[in-house]
């Protein structure tokens, strides 16, 4: 038995050394990642701003319903709400020229939604960040609408019109124009004044500049990177990859197919990744499959960072009341079952990466919280393995054909820096 056993070991020993020459770089890329004692929960929705009137009343029920949880140091629940500042006013389009056209904005003509954020933000339940200047490519839908473009017909017809989630997916990117397929990114000189005009307004909505963003569909390049960068903002949100334009078939074109929390781009921003997907009115998620994705980023000591568009929230009442449960649930679940939690907004983790060790500092009602604990040195093995684990199934196969699986199984056993209560 003693000499099957020194067989294995020699064996697994030799093939360990193998793998690390062989994935030398992954091996040191991935160890250097952070890794969190703490377990950041980040809930991140996109597209909050102009809307109908009942959207007021849809948020503050969604804000209130976060005050019910509570996490390891006692704050509340919050939502990072990417912000949507204006859109064009179809009422008086013909008043465009030059690529300028008038706007409805966000204070200004829907007040009763940014009463609620400001409320939200004083409440400590609800933070703003960056999403666009609008949902859309502004000229593009102007000239769209002047053609009496089908795509644009309910926009055109209704004066009031704000809902940019009805029109076709490609109309609704921002900085690029998809009016027709393969989209276009927009030139230099436009991504800046669109940026400009953006950063200046939000800092007039809410006080304080946007520390992050995140792209509207997720199409953006590196030029918009370099145009954010010069307006301070430190962070981008992401789904784990970039696209810079949309093909022909409609078909997401990557540029940059893997993104980690904690990459640093060409411009000294960090990068932020969702990982936790609630999107029920998709027909796609539950609190239990969102549940499951958690339980992975935790057992990575990697933030828990979900992504859910305003859209759920902001439908059917039916499909409100589906969506505001099913959150609650999966909140539940978190704050239950994992240890060391720490509602954050994506400022938050941003400047948490960027400053270990400061003190977590809500600069829009400054409110101060203690830092977020990180692992540093052996104690990242656990997290370290699970992270090779779950990214790369070549390794993992390898792993359960050699029996490398037992010992690594056994490390993360008794080594395990972070229990699942239930």
């Amino acid at each position: 038995m003693l000499i099957i056993i020194t067989a294995l070991l020699t064996i697994w020993i030799l093939l360990t050394i193998i793998l690390f020459v062989w994935k030398r770089d992954l091996f040191l890329k991935t160890w250097q990642e952070p890794y969190f004692a703490d377990t950041p929960i980040l809930i991140e929705s996109d597209d909050w701003g102009p809307g109908g009137d009942f959207h007021a009343d849809r948020l503050e029920a969604l804000l209130k319903a976060l005050t019910e949880q509570k996490d390891s140091a006692g704050r509340n629940a919050l939502l990072t709400a990417d912000v949507v500042l204006a859109v064009p006013d179809t009422a008086a389009l013909d008043k465009a020229s030059d690529g300028e056209y008038p706007r409805k904005i966000l204070d200004r003509d829907f007040p009763g939604i940014y009463r609620t954020m400001l409320k939200g933000i004083e409440n400590d339940v609800f933070v703003p960040q960056l999403h666009g200047l609008e949902h859309l490519n502004g000229e593009a839908f102007v000239k769209l609408c002047r053609n009496n473009d089908p795509r644009t017909a309910n926009a055109q017809a209704d004066s009031h019109w704000w809902d940019w989630e009805t029109l076709d997916s490609p109309l609704q990117g921002h900085y690029v124009d998809g009016s027709n397929l393969p989209t276009q990114p927009v030139d230099a000189k436009k991504a800046r004044k669109i940026i400009e005009t953006a950063t200046e307004t939000f800092q007039r909505l809410f006080g304080q500049p946007t520390l992050t963003t995140v792209a509207p569909c997720y199409l953006w390049n590196e030029d918009i990177e370099a145009e954010w960068s010069r307006h301070s903002i430190k962070a981008i949100q992401t789904a784990g990859y970039r696209c810079p334009k949309r093909a022909h078939d409609g078909r997401y074109i990557q540029d940059k197919q893997l993104i980690r929390t904690g990459d640093i781009n060409a411009f000294g921003q960090v990068y932020l990744v969702r990982n936790v997907m609630f999107e029920p009115v998709d027909g796609k998620n539950t609190p239990d499959s969102a549940y499951q994705e958690a339980l992975q980023a935790y057992r990575q000591a990697l933030p828990v960072t979900i992504s859910t568009h305003r859209y759920n929230f902001t439908r059917t009442e039916n499909e409100f009341e589906f969506s505001l449960a099913g959150l609650k649930i999966l909140l539940n679940k978190l704050t239950q079952n994992l240890s060391g939690t720490r509602f954050l907004s994506s400022a938050e983790l941003a400047e948490a990466l960027i400053s270990p060790n400061s003190p977590v500092v809500n600069r829009f009602n400054q409110k101060t919280l203690p830092p977020i604990e990180r692992i540093k040195g052996p104690a990242k093995l656990s997290p370290f393995l699970y992270r090779l684990y779950y990214r790369h199934p070549k390794l993992a196969m390898i792993g359960k054909i050699s029996g490398l699986i037992v010992p690594g199984w056994l490390i993360c056993q008794y080594t395990l820096k972070k229990t699942i209560k239930s």
